[in-house]
């Protein structure tokens, strides 16, 4: 690979990089807390998977941290999370990703 390759290949996954880094960056609340933000809304975990267009059975292992979204899911749920944080009032607390 020739040095001139070499930098276009850098300059590409810089790019990656730095369109990813918004989404790595985000952090959710630890699962419990995604859970208290939830119910503190009032709204089931049926109702916000529709309002995300996931499943319940998607918003379930997303709370009891046994998956995590990524991509755009992960920007809706912690869009939706923060709106109810947001609206109620209510303490979010970083550092999750705890599966």
């Amino acid at each position: 690979m020739s040095s001139k390759e070499a930098k276009g290949e850098d300059m590409i996954n810089e790019a990656i990089d730095a369109l990813m880094r918004p989404v790595q960056q985000s952090e959710l609340p630890p699962s419990a807390d995604r859970v208290r933000i939830r119910k503190a809304s009032g709204i089931n975990q049926d109702d916000f998977g529709k309002a995300l267009g996931v499943s319940r059975l998607t918003v379930s292992m997303w709370e009891q941290g046994k998956t995590e979204p990524s991509g755009k899911n992960r920007q809706n749920y912690i869009t939706a999370l923060r709106r109810i944080v947001d609206t109620l009032g209510i303490a979010w607390q970083e550092g999750g990703d705890d599966a």
